[in-house]
């Protein structure tokens, strides 16, 4: 199976519970988390950590109990939930983003203009991403 991952940048306006809510009723089946906009400059460095996540899943090392902490711990850099949460959290008032993950090898059915999205640019990856990636790798070994 192939990962597809797709993620859309989401206004202030919005509930970001409410949006996932509503996406993860659109694409059953999918990892669908939101995080703040820092936590996902572009939607290959998201797609990197996906996998990691859903690696993880499949060796049974998964850093939390359910996969979409695992993606919003790896997204932060941290084991930490609480850090995780305070880093890439998203909060009502602020802009964010939804991350809809999914191994099935196809891509996910999302409206993105029914919850005000836009989605994610694909592009190079940054120096800055490529060590987020190794850092978010990097969290398996720490937990030995």
């Amino acid at each position: 199976m192939s990962q597809i991952t797709v993620c859309a940048t989401i206004g202030a306006e919005r509930d970001p519970e409410e949006v996932r809510r509503m996406v993860a009723a659109e694409a059953p089946g999918c990892l669908v988390v939101t995080a703040s906009v820092a936590a996902a400059s572009g939607l290959a460095c998201v797609e990197m950590m996906a996998a990691q996540t859903f690696s993880a899943r499949a060796a049974n090392t998964l850093l939390a109990r359910k996969p979409e902490v695992d993606l919003i711990l790896r997204l932060a850099g941290t084991t930490q939930i609480s850090k995780a949460v305070q880093r890439v959290g998203a909060r009502k008032g602020t802009p964010f983003v939804v991350v809809v993950a999914t191994e099935s090898g196809e891509e996910p059915s999302v409206t993105w203009s029914r919850v005000g999205g836009r989605e994610l640019e694909r592009k190079s990856l940054t120096p800055d991403e490529l060590g987020r990636i190794e850092k978010a790798a990097l969290l398996d070994a720490t937990r030995g």
